[in-house]
């Protein structure tokens, strides 16, 4: 019986049992997409790290290098499981040519290196160890795409006073499980010993070259990073370079992909409360109408139990067929969400697991509906067999329904909104001041240099005499050490110059003016546990110096650990040096830049640097963009459709009255349009104030973690202002004219037969 009676129900109520449907198979969708997404990135990520035996702790350093120090260091700390030190050949960009594509504009640092010995293994796309032949090179991944390239093509190292060249054949592409990601600042590519040796002599002849040590250990489980990074620090150890942790190199890895599973998650918990909500009316709407069915049966000696158990059946069997839909759909759309991640990252093994986690996530969005049914169920137990049968027929206005389309295409506009300002902001120029880095014009780093400082100083009085030039700022980076309140010592990277030409974002405090004030940046400062107007004695120049804690900076560069002072009294040697250079109107930005261009000097505009850092986020924020607006337009279609529909319904008999007192079809869909329209009109703009506020705080949290503290959307009006209302505006419109199309079909005679 149960089954003819739900058989009957669908037959007679087709548009909300596919509504139904469609709403539980597009919340299980998205949720199993977000799923399967993240633990794709994750297994990829985790197994890549595995592969290739990603170090734990890593100090970069570039100067002479005391070995017998840090294996003494080693031996002592029984939290060290392995150790080891990689060589690193930073190369000039200016000099490298792939596949004929010079890397002269590109903002990573670009070396050679060689196998490591024990663990830092650089891995094929097969996540094998590549066996590397004289004359061949292994090119990083990410680089394939962005500059075209196939094996078989060449890496050309020239000279630029006119000697000889190297060539090196691509064999092939490598991952590198910490510096895959474009945020990461430098980039290794795979050579064998005897090649690497050749164009070191090579490099340290036309002082095109400059070699610096990855000092990496794998510590054991349990053991805590920060702990002993701070250890390693005390004694003094080499670390004229940033130090990266684990956490962070994984967390880098996984912001590109990680953005785009990001917003699915939000999209999904949208979507999800949206189908509750709407499900939930329309139930009740549905249980309005049966309101003499349900006496009847009351009557009939069924009880609440049995009547829910009725309904109820007929959900469980929408949600299984939208689970179904939503899980295929789900899979459909994982293979070309997560190209990028395969590419960089292999595949995760491990497939049932993955499909598991698919199906769980499946069946909690159709739990969590299906619990909301339930709820809404329950209101049948408060109503008696006698008032379902003789109640009287209340008139009920059609407040709810617009209600509930202008909740939704507000849910559906801030939807839109987010990723679209999370894009305009990090493709912004601007954006590089939450990156630690000046908002200038042009970036220029001294790193390959033998003598930075000589170099710098040369530049600077270049940029000097250069009526083209209109402002300039020098900046120095040392790695000095700092003792803490508690007597711990640590180094700090610090930066000295005039920060405040071309200022980043200060959190709290200001950047420095004195010669006794230091900036920390946000991850240090907690790290640390210092605030503004902390003391924080720094050893300079041989003696310790006290400093005040000015000011606290956003910045995510060099892991996100960096200090800026106006002046130190320091002769530690220069580990970079950048400068910052802003251009009058009449010079040509182009012809400026490759004019000083020059071996050791890498010239970068500042906003092809955001591209560069953030060029995989970018990628994939467009990708995310689209899908959100797609669907967005979908639901908001879908929803003004059904609820235009439903109040047509409910409607018919005032209708078919107006048609007999004169009213047109075409004067009543006027009017009826104009109502539709109203919601979603007032939903777009409540969705558009509700997603600049909500979303930049929501974004702003994520971005936290990163370092990127202060985070505020750059929001493109003239983008947002049309596209967004384009977007639901030109799914609703024809949704409103579809959903009234009804009124066309009532007849003026309907009236005089009563109401149902």
């Amino acid at each position: 019986m149960i089954k003819r009676l739900i058989r009957n129900d669908i037959k007679q109520n087709k548009l909300l049992s596919c509504a139904a449907v469609f709403f539980m198979a597009v919340s299980a969708m998205l949720l199993a997409l977000a799923v399967l997404l993240f633990s794709g990135l994750a297994g990829a990520i985790g197994s890549l790290a595995e592969e290739a035996g990603m170090p734990d702790y890593m100090q970069m350093h570039a100067g002479v290098l005391d070995e017998a120090a840090v294996a003494r260091f080693a031996e002592a700390h029984e939290e060290v499981r392995e150790w080891q030190l990689c060589r690193f050949l930073n190369l000039d960009n200016s000099r490298i040519t792939l596949g004929g594509r010079s890397l002269a504009d590109s903002t990573q640092d670009n070396g050679l290196c060689v196998q490591g010995e024990r663990f830092d293994y650089l891995l094929d796309e097969e996540n094998n160890r590549p066996e590397v032949l004289p004359g061949e090179v292994y090119v990083p991944v990410c680089y394939r795409n962005r500059y075209d390239l196939m094996v078989g093509e060449t890496m050309v190292l020239s000279d630029a006073g006119g000697g000889g060249d190297i060539e090196l054949l691509i064999a092939g592409f490598l991952r590198d499980a910490q510096m895959n990601s474009m945020m990461a600042s430098s980039k290794r590519f795979l050579v064998c010993e005897t090649d690497y040796e050749a164009v070191k002599a090579y490099g340290s002849a036309h002082n095109s070259a400059r070699e610096e040590y990855l000092i990496e250990f794998l510590l054991r489980d349990g053991a805590d990073t920060n702990l002993f990074g701070a250890a390693y620090a005390a004694e003094g150890l080499p670390a004229d370079g940033p130090a990266i942790t684990g956490p962070l190199i994984y967390l880098m890895n996984a912001l590109s992909d990680g953005t785009v599973i990001f917003v699915l998650f939000l999209f999904s918990i949208v979507i999800l409360a949206i189908s509750m909500l709407c499900i939930g009316f329309m139930l009740s709407l549905q249980m309005e109408r049966d309101k003499r069915e349900v006496g009847m049966l009351k009557a009939l000696g069924i009880g609440n139990t049995g009547i829910r158990r009725i309904y109820f059946a007929k959900y469980i069997l929408f949600s299984g067929c939208g689970g179904a839909v939503g899980l295929f759909a789900a899979f459909l759309l994982k293979a070309p969400l997560e190209k990028q991640m395969r590419e960089l990252y292999g595949m995760a093994e491990g497939g049932w697991q993955t499909a598991v986690l698919g199906c769980l996530a499946v069946a909690l969005a159709e739990e969590i509906i299906l619990l909301s049914v339930r709820g809404a169920l329950k209101k049948t137990e408060k109503l008696s067999a006698l008032e379902a049968l003789f109640s009287v027929q209340k008139r009920k206005t059609g407040r709810v329904q617009y209600l509930m389309i202008g909740l939704v295409t507000a849910a559906c506009t801030v939807l839109v909104l987010v990723p679209q300002n999370l894009y305009s902001t990090l493709s912004d120029p601007g954006f590089v001041t939450y990156m630690g880095i000046g908002n200038a014009e042009i970036r220029m780093d001294v790193r390959q240099a033998e003598e930075i400082d000589d170099v710098t100083g040369r530049v600077a009085r270049m940029l000097e005499r250069d009526m083209q030039v209109e402002t300039y700022a020098v900046l120095r980076t040392r790695s000095c050490p700092a003792v803490l309140a508690d007597g711990r010592t640590v180094n700090l990277t610090v930066e000295t110059g005039d920060c405040g030409i071309f200022p980043v974002s200060c959190l709290e405090g200001m950047l420095p003016k004195t010669q006794t004030e230091i900036a920390l940046s946000a991850m240090n400062a907690k790290e640390l546990g210092v605030a503004v107007g902390d003391p924080l004695r720094l050893v300079t120049g041989g003696k310790e110096t006290e400093y005040t804690v000015c000011g606290i900076y956003s910045d995510i560069t060099n892991g996100g650990k960096t200090a800026k002072a106006y002046q130190t009294d320091d002769d530690a040697p220069v580990i970079w040096s950048v400068l910052y250079v802003s251009l009058r109107e009449s010079a040509k930005k182009e012809q400026w830049m490759r004019r000083y261009r020059q071996p050791g000097v890498d010239v970068t505009d500042i906003a092809d640097y955001v591209r560069d850092t953030y060029g995989q986020t970018l990628g994939q924020l467009r990708l995310a963009s689209c899908l959100a607006a797609v669907l967005s337009a979908f639901v908001t279609a879908v929803v003004t459709v059904l609820f235009m529909r439903l109040l047509v319904n409910k409607d018919r008999y005032e209708i078919s009255l107006q048609k007999a007192l004169g009213y047109t079809a075409g004067d009543l869909k006027r009017i009826y349009f104009t109502k539709g329209l109203f919601p979603v009109a007032a939903g777009v703009f409540a969705g558009l104030f509700t997603g600049n506020l909500s979303g930049e705080r929501l974004c702003g949290t994520v971005m936290k973690i990163f370092g990127a503290d202060g985070f505020a959307f750059v929001i493109l009006w003239e983008r947002i202002l049309v596209l967004v209302p384009a977007v639901i505006l030109g799914a609703a419109v024809p949704a409103v004219i579809a959903g009234i199309a009804e009124i066309g079909r009532i007849k003026a005679c309907e009236c005089c037969m009563g109401r149902e």
